[in-house]
């Protein structure tokens, strides 16, 4: 039983991907706006979302017209906030990947266009091919500022034609450094497991605790549409739920502890894969949804160090039948 016990401690709370909104991702790249000719009116905004993943238009009042890369009716807010997406358009079928990875074969042309309404709050966010670099492969810069390339995307505002400029840059990772709070957290678990067995216990259950509010700024941070599958927010949760149902039973000191370690391994395994599954977000340029970045590129490797002492730990003491 204990073996058992020990097996599944190690196995992560780890959930289906929801894939919705999942183009936001640690990114080394980021659209800039340089310049919108002639001025927007009061009531339009415009910017960049996920680093350079979306452009996003809101309007309030006002009759905004998105053309397509083929100069074709592609997306149209209305005055009074509707907003349409043309089925008809190319553009609407090659930004539904990234790369523009699609199949065209099947695709009609037609000059008369498919509206659809998608909201009515005066707010679109779309991918645009102008504004990221079209490989998985690290751009080249072309000079010290880190420019990639120059990009337009033009408007149509109340009937006035308007040009956003643009420039893509590639920006400097963050040090690998920050996996040394990692191993300032092995010390630290490795000491409390030791010498503070209670102590080692809560202690993973304030990193997953930490990490749970970090997942939730995370996941406000993006705007509807354009939110991430919330793995930090899920996988810490999950954690901190299980630390602390493995703190209050080793509390009962006068029962057998195997279930309280047991336990307390899987909420130190779930931890170490939410890290493993982020470790990109430690260095990345930009980190989805959260500022200042810093308490991201902390938590992780805290998460893998606490984590894996945990998982360690518990196994060990299952299988050595030290648990008490």
């Amino acid at each position: 039983m204990r073996l058992l016990l020990g097996f599944l401690s190690v196995l992560p709370l780890a959930p289906m991907h929801a894939g919705s909104g999942d183009a936001v991702q640690p990114r080394d790249t980021e659209s800039v706006i340089t310049g919108i000719a002639p001025a927007l009116p009061a009531g339009v905004q415009i910017d960049i979302v996920g680093s350079d993943t979306f452009v996003r238009v809101r309007s309030q009042g006002h009759d905004v017209q998105i053309p397509g890369y083929q100069d074709e009716p592609y997306l149209h807010i209305r005055t009074t906030g509707e907003v349409l997406i043309n089925d008809a358009s190319p553009t609407s079928l090659l930004n539904s990947d990234r790369y523009g990875n699609v199949d065209m074969s099947n695709y009609v042309e037609s000059k008369t266009p498919q509206w659809r309404t998608l909201a009515t709050d005066g707010m679109v966010l779309w991918h645009d091919h102008r504004v990221h670099w079209m490989s998985p492969k690290p751009p080249a810069v072309i000079d010290a500022k880190g420019t990639v390339l120059d990009w337009q995307v033009p408007l149509v505002v109340d009937n006035t034609k308007t040009l956003v400029s643009g420039t893509l840059f590639l920006r400097s990772q963050a040090t690998v450094l920050w996996w040394l709070v990692g191993l300032l957290v092995v010390l630290l678990g490795v000491f409390l497991s030791l010498a503070k067995r209670q102590l080692f216990v809560f202690a993973t259950a304030a990193i997953a605790f930490i990490a749970t509010v970090i997942g939730v700024v995370q996941w406000m941070g993006l705007p509807t549409g354009a939110r991430i599958t919330p793995l930090l927010l899920m996988f810490s949760a999950g954690a901190f739920v299980i630390a602390v149902i493995a703190a209050l039973l080793s509390r009962n000191v006068s029962r057998p502890q195997h279930i309280a370690v047991s336990l307390h391994a899987g909420a130190g395994a779930t931890m170490a894969v939410c890290a493993w599954l982020l470790a990109s977000v430690v260095r990345a340029a930009y980190v989805p949804g959260v500022e200042p970045a810093w308490l991201v590129r902390a938590i992780i490797p805290a998460m893998m160090g606490m984590g894996c002492v945990a998982m360690v730990d518990g196994v060990t003491r299952i299988v050595r039948n030290t648990t008490d």
